[in-house]
């Protein structure tokens, strides 16, 4: 695995120990201890390269590299918050037509998170990659109670539409049988459970207990 220098930069030792899942006091230690370290980074920049390098992590080191570090940690945690967070920017960013379609079809079951998410109405494709920027860029920069927030109702929104192609699969889904609904139901439930562990990130951080 390639070596993880963003946002810490890993021993040889603590890496073998990550990767072998021998301790994992450890790995909770390094997980925390590098999002603090991320956040704080951040904060305490004026440069604006710095914060940009920041917000394509996940493509400059991997998200594979990045769930070494943080997947594990609870969802009500500053690591665990992250990852879902940067979870979800690269689905958006990587499937943002597909993403743009379930959100859209997500906002006729809640139309009132489509306020807190901050896209516009409806959303062309840029609109939906720059907008999860702004929400990644801010849990940095900004209000990172906000930005959880805003990411939950992103996550809930594209639930909901998900929930509805699996329930009429003649809307467009890519298979149309009973499996292929199946299939569109655990994304569902995935994104569902996403948009719940995001909020209750961003409640915590709004009461300043997410660590």
């Amino acid at each position: 695995m390639a070596q993880f220098r963003r946002p810490a930069s890993l021993t040889p030792a603590q890496q073998e120990q990550i990767e072998g899942g021998t301790d994992p006091a450890l790995k909770d230690q390094i997980a925390h201890d590098s999002a603090a370290a991320l956040l704080r980074e951040t904060r305490g920049t004026v440069d604006p390269s710095a914060v940009e390098r920041i917000l394509r992590l996940a493509e400059s080191e991997g998200l594979d590299d990045m769930a070494a570090l943080w997947s594990g940690a609870p969802a009500v945690s500053l690591p665990g918050a992250l990852w879902r967070l940067y979870v979800l920017h690269t689905w958006v960013q990587q499937q943002t037509a597909e993403v743009r379609r379930r959100y859209q079809i997500g906002t006729q079951s809640a139309p009132g998170l489509r306020y807190r998410s901050g896209i516009a109405n409806p959303p062309d494709l840029d609109d939906m990659r720059r907008t999860l920027d702004e929400i990644l860029r801010g849990a940095f920069t900004g209000d990172l109670s906000m930005a959880l927030l805003r990411a939950s109702a992103v996550a809930m929104l594209s639930a909901y539409g998900t929930a509805h192609l699996a329930d009429a699969p003649g809307s467009g889904a890519d298979d149309p049988s009973a499996d292929g609904a199946g299939r569109i139901t655990m994304q569902a439930d995935r994104l569902h459970r996403l948009g719940e562990d995001l909020e209750a990130a961003g409640r915590a951080a709004a009461g300043g207990s997410l660590f």
